[in-house]
Parts: C-alpha cells; structure tokens; sequence
C-alpha cells in the first residue's frame, strides 16, 4: 500500500519552514569513497591546504543531514565579507577517526586555523550560528556515534585565525539554533529519541561565559513512542515566544506534534501537548505535517478527525476533517484557525464555509467512483446533497468522455478535478465560485 506525506504548505494558495536541510552533488570513486571533486580557483588551493594536511591519501566526508552537506563548507564565520572553510576528511584507512580543518585567506593565501581529529566514522550535521552574542558565527557540528540516533555535539569558535572549542558534551538525535529564551542571542536545542543510552527529551543549551562552553538551560520529556522526527519547524508562537513544532512519527506509522518553548517567567522548558500516559490530541493516522501556510511565521499544527456520521453511512466512507490550529503560550492549549475536508486518496481538500459546521454538513467518499459527496446533516440523518467533487483522467475529460453535468474546477498533467452543484439556495448551499475557491490541490508526496 502507497502511503502518502501530505504538507499542508500545499494548501498556502488558499489560507493566506524554516528549511532545516539541503543536498549537494558529490563525485564516488570506484570504490566507494567518497573523493575530492576536480577544482579550481580557491578551492584548488583548499584541497592543496587539505592534501598537505593530511600528509598521504584522504578521502573526503560529508554531512549526512542538515542543510549543508559538502565536505568543504564556505561560510563567513567573523563577518568581514570573505569566507572561511570549514572540510572534514578521513586519512588513509583509518576510518575511525574525522578530521575537521578550519581554513581562513589572508593577503590572497589559505591558511591553515586548526586541525580537529574526533573519533568517529561519519558526520551527522553541520550548521553556524551566533551563540556567544559576539557578532561571529559559531560552527556546531553533530558527529555519529555507534548508537542509532544519538549524535555527539561539538561547537567551534573561530576570530581572528585562530579556532577554538566549546565543549557540550550533548548527546542528541536532531538539533536545532535560535533565540529562544529572548536574550538577543542564540541557543541549541537539541531533541533526542528514547534509546539504550539516553530518555525522549530536548535540552536547550546555551553559552555560558565563565566556563567557555555550552551548557543545559533547561529540559523537558517528549513522547518516548516517538521512533522519528518528521518534520521541525522553527515556529513564532505569539507574547514574543519562539520555539519548535515537532512532528513525530510512532512505529505504526501514526503522527503526533509536540510544540517546545521556554518560558522565561518560570524558567522552564515546556512540551505543553505532550503528557505522560494521557492522549495527545494531535495524534492522527494521517500523514498530514505542520506547516506555516500564511507566512506569518507561526506554524499550523493539524489535528485530524472525521465528519459526523450519518446512521446510514460507513465509518469508513465519512470524510476526514483536518483543523489547522496554533498553540498560545498564554493558556499553553491550541486554537483553530481554520478548518477543510480532505481526500488523501485523490489530493484535494475542500475549505469549510463560514456557513457550515461539524452539525450541520457531512461528507462521504465515493471510493468506486472517485467522488466526495458533500450532505446537509439534520441530526444523525443525512439531508439533500450540496455538491459534488469528481476526479476524472484527464484523457477521460479532454476527449469529452466525461458526464456532461459536471463543470471543471482545475486539472494537471493526469487529473481533471471536478463538481456538480446540487444546491438549493438555501444557508448551507455554495455557489459555484465558492465550490470553486474553496477548491484545494494537495501537493503529496509518496514514501
């Protein structure tokens, strides 16, 4: 069976993420390994800086995840308009051990900063990030251990040629950089999966000054039935509160989102969906992920449910409702904001109307004849039908084979997507512009 991954951003067009990860082209010998690509220019003497560094035959290492994933990573680390080079490699055959050099330019040269050896064998994540408040960039680099899911995080400081670390000794499966404890300056927040070495927790660390490292601010517990992390969003959530929405994945494939914030008042860090041994309200079948839709900068966290049922129908048949909602600091609950019935199998949604609610409309999927049926609801009986929603193939439609009654809404490359007015006129009925712009195409990808 197909499963589908559905992000709500799809549906953007219509209710008017922070990218946490990116890819690179990389060259593979023939063996296997991964080798320095063909350069010229600075590069040329990057990889001439990296050679006589590692004295004898190298093989370059990429980062696994994360948003930068060569093995030789430009970055303007102290802000003076020219890059640093930041390159990992392993030497000869030993494949325990990565080296990280900090490289600078100066009066047209490369210049060696420092050689970091860390026993390893690959390189979860890299990222760069203002955690000293000191106008610089700060390199923070996850490395794999021999445990799955949890990655060792090491932070780097460079000024002036010269590099030094900031030790963390932080354990994690995912991490992630921002303000937020609203201090004009970054932390690293860190969310780890349940395994043999460590709880389901994030820890937000933060640089302290006295000890030149970074260290634990606060923690709190995350679901530990959580066995992936979907989908992080770095998320505004309202009273100047910044903090992560967390779609997690179960063993069965169900879905749930955890919202983490500090609370500076009481200095905590809080999971405020998340409650040892009780439901967790986002919990869904459907692999539906948060997203920011209208670019306010707060993510929308879907919760999934199903329409009223009338006595005469199937559960199975009965629509499925997804309500976007949004989590306030203020009484740490979520709110809807808005609200469409979707069709997973056949990528569409439909908007619910200011007219509507869940006892006044049901719907019913016609699974044999790939249609939506949308019904007046009186009680638990269903009333007239307000409209229909029918996708045909687009040859179907083009070579006007197709019921005459039905009027287009869009198409694609496969897919006309289509309606039969049915309504009367009455409070509950759409006109067709409104069928029409209450129309949504769901982007979806299969996994």
């Amino acid at each position: 069976m197909k499963k589908h991954c559905f992000s709500v951003i799809a549906m953007l067009s219509v209710f008017l993420s922070v990218s946490l990860c990116g890819c690179s082209l990389t060259d593979v010998g023939s063996n296997g390994l991964l080798r320095p690509p063909k350069a010229m220019g600075d590069e040329a003497e990057i990889q001439q800086l990296i050679a006589s560094a590692a004295k004898g035959e190298y093989t370059l290492k990429y980062p696994k995840s994360g948003s930068n994933r060569s093995a030789i990573i430009m970055n303007d680390l102290d802000k003076d308009s020219t890059d640093e080079a930041v390159a990992f490699y392993s030497v000869g055959e030993d494949v325990t051990k990565i080296h990280m050099l900090v490289m600078y330019e100066k009066s047209g040269e490369w210049k060696l900063s420092k050689d970091f050896v860390t026993e390893t064998t690959d390189i979860d994540c890299v990222d760069f990030s203002d955690i000293t408040a000191s106008g610089t960039k700060e390199i923070l680099v996850g490395y794999s251990t021999y445990t799955q899911n949890s990655n060792l995080l090491s932070c780097y400081s460079y000024s002036n040629g010269k590099t030094t670390e900031l030790p963390s000794g932080q354990q994690y499966s995912s991490f992630y950089c921002g303000d937020f404890n609203s201090d004009g300056k970054n932390e690293v927040m860190t969310l780890s999966l349940f395994g043999t070495e460590n709880d389901s927790a994030a820890t937000m660390l933060e640089y302290d000054d006295k000890s030149e490292r970074l260290v634990s601010k606060a923690a709190a517990a995350m679901d530990p039935n959580v066995i992936k992390y979907d989908n992080v969003i770095l998320s505004e959530l309202g009273e100047g509160v910044t903090g992560l929405v967390v779609d997690g994945e179960f063993a069965n494939g169900e879905l749930n989102t955890q919202v983490i914030y500090y609370n500076s008042e009481l200095s905590l860090l809080r999971n405020p969906l998340y409650k040892e041994n009780k439901p967790n309200q986002t919990q869904r079948n459907r692999f539906i992920l948060s997203a920011d839709l209208d670019n306010d900068r707060t993510a929308e966290i879907p919760v999934v449910s199903k329409l009223k049922r009338a006595g005469e129908d199937s559960a199975e048949t009965v629509a499925d409702l997804v309500s976007l909602c949004v989590l306030s600091p203020a009484d740490e609950k979520i709110a809807e904001k808005n609200s469409m019935v979707v069709d997973l199998s056949l990528s569409y949604g439909i908007k619910m109307s200011s007219k509507w609610s869940a006892e006044t409309v049901t719907a019913v999927y016609g699974v044999s004849d790939n249609t939506t049926s949308f019904y007046r609801l009186n009680g638990s009986k269903k009333g007239g039908k307000l409209f229909e929603i029918k996708m045909f193939e687009v040859s179907v439609w083009d070579a006007g084979k197709a019921a005459e009654d039905y009027t287009l809404i869009s198409k694609d490359s496969k897919y006309a997507y289509t309606f039969i007015n049915s309504g009367d006129g009455d409070r509950l009925s759409l006109s067709d512009d409104e069928i029409k712009t209450a129309f949504i195409a769901l982007n979806n990808t299969t996994i």
